[in-house]
């Protein structure tokens, strides 16, 4: 049976399945109910007798079909784990293997790196899955605001305070992949040390990803700020980031901040655009954003930024050209543009 994580808790809080499947872009949810399947299945995760665990990438099917048909001992059950299986190496042996599961027995296939695509292979594991009354868990990336929430909580049961518009700041910086977030939210409560989380120590020692970098640099361009935008330039070169990426996020930015604008002359709230441009979903404050810096330029002049990113783009992908000096050429290029106004 095909459920959401809300399901699969109701559903764990009544019986074990024999069989799951934990896949999807929020990796670190498909580990934890990994884990917690694990727990349920056998108590203690250091079973040696009871809890098998296996590399998909490595497993062969005779390990497969000895792990799943031991006999626990002093045990109800026992518990296989099998991380990133790749039905195409098994072929048709792995689906009668899933469809012979006994009782005994709790199988996980936990999906970290290979994502199943639905398609032949993983369509026959699905249907016998289903088939056996197992359960395909689809992990999908959670909202911002989803993910603040998690934040405010996470926060609390480490004895901290967070506010929730600082914790989205934090997703808007750092990004929204959980493993990430979480790391962050242990650096930032050792340094709160049983206080208040602050919007300047997010500030100041979160992480930032790419689009957060590229962001300020895009501040800094609109701003004018020219030696504030070549240093955040020089710390991307420092940190390996590459040309193209930088480039391709700058696009966007400048993308989002076009959207917005004509947005605004047309009578309408930025944010909803994000009905019609599926790449805002739980994104919305890029557009909340943009409408505020929108304000700094004409249309025409953003018509011309784009242009400006447009040509870069297509000599950094047609002509043997140096990429940090293209770049630098082109921050130019806009801050000089920004600066003649209309």
């Amino acid at each position: 049976m095909a459920m959401n994580e809300a399901q699969l808790k109701d559903q764990l809080k009544e019986r074990l399945a024999c069989v799951y499947v934990l896949y999807g872009a929020e990796s670190y949810l498909v580990e934890q109910y990994m884990r917690l399947i694990v727990k349920q299945a056998v108590g203690d995760p250091d079973d040696a007798f009871n809890l098998h665990r296996f590399d998909g990438q490595t497993l062969t099917l005779e390990q497969l079909e000895e792990a799943t048909e031991a006999l626990p001992l002093m045990a109800e059950r026992t518990c296989v784990t099998v991380r990133d299986m790749d039905p195409a190496a098994h072929g048709e042996r792995l689906v009668e293997i899933l469809q012979q599961m006994p009782d005994t027995c709790v199988l996980v296939l936990w999906q970290m790196t290979v994502q199943p695509d639905k398609k032949k292979d993983w369509k026959l594991v699905f249907d016998a899955v289903d088939a056996i009354g197992g359960c395909m868990v689809a992990f999908e990336r959670k909202t911002p605001g989803d993910v603040a929430k998690m934040l405010v909580s996470g926060a609390k049961r480490r004895g901290c305070v967070l506010a929730a518009e600082d914790a989205r700041r934090l997703t808007e910086q750092a990004g929204n992949d959980l493993n990430l977030l979480l790391r962050e939210l242990d650096k930032l409560v050792a340094l709160a040390d049983g206080g208040t989380i602050t919007r300047e120590m997010i500030e100041a020692l979160g992480t930032k990803n790419l689009e957060a970098r590229v962001f300020d640099l895009s501040k800094a361009i609109l701003q004018r700020r020219g030696k504030q935008a070549y240093e955040l330039l020089h710390q991307l070169f420092v940190q390996r980031a590459e040309p193209i990426n930088v480039l391709a996020v700058l696009s966007n930015a400048y993308a989002d901040l076009y959207r917005a604008k004509v947005a605004i002359e047309g009578g309408a709230e930025p944010q909803s655009l994000a009905a019609d441009f599926t790449m805002y979903k739980g994104k919305e404050f890029r557009l909340r954003n943009a409408g505020y810096d929108a304000a700094r330029m004409s249309t025409q002049a953003l018509r011309d930024s784009l242009d400006i990113l447009a040509q870069a783009d297509n000599t950094l992908k047609t002509e043997r050209y140096d990429q940090r000096v293209l770049l630098e050429q082109t921050v130019s290029r806009l801050i000089e543009r920004a600066a003649r106004g209309e």
